[in-house]
């Protein structure tokens, strides 16, 4: 892994270059969120549904996956069940982006082993805020 300089917030510090896969049916929102994640220099790959995202996962090692819900033929929620019962995949921590933030929605994704949720909409700074706990960044 590369070793890069990031500012962070007017912090500078050197950190292991981070991967995040992000998994979203939306050229937009894939684009919001790789908007977000440049400031914190990360190697960021794209993928429009979770086929595409299995395959990004099979070819490079991902410290990150931001997985939208709501996506056609197969859902972030059911390409989240594959992933735990992978042993490859079932480490790597996921944020799921939802545009439900129902009670009903939230349970059902804490049952299921998600632990982290973020809602849309959301800013930057919420989803950064999110990226900087999950990966337990020292910033």
């Amino acid at each position: 892994m590369e070793t890069g300089y990031i500012t962070i917030w007017g912090k500078d510090m050197a950190e292991e270059q981070k991967t995040v896969l992000i998994v979203d049916d939306s050229a937009m929102l894939r684009r919001i969120v790789n908007d977000a994640l440049d400031i914190l220099d990360f190697e960021v790959l794209e993928a429009e549904s979770a086929f595409e995202g299995q395959e990004q996962l099979e070819k490079h090692q991902v410290d990150l996956i931001i997985l939208d819900w709501v996506m056609p033929e197969k859902s972030g929620y059911d390409f989240f069940l594959e992933l735990k019962e992978h042993e490859a995949f079932s480490s790597i921590p996921v944020i799921m982006l939802s545009a439900e933030d129902g009670k009903d929605m939230m349970l059902k994704a804490i049952r299921a082993g998600i632990r982290h949720y973020v809602t849309k909409p959301f800013t930057h700074e919420d989803l950064l805020a999110r990226v900087v706990q999950v990966l337990k960044l020292n910033i």
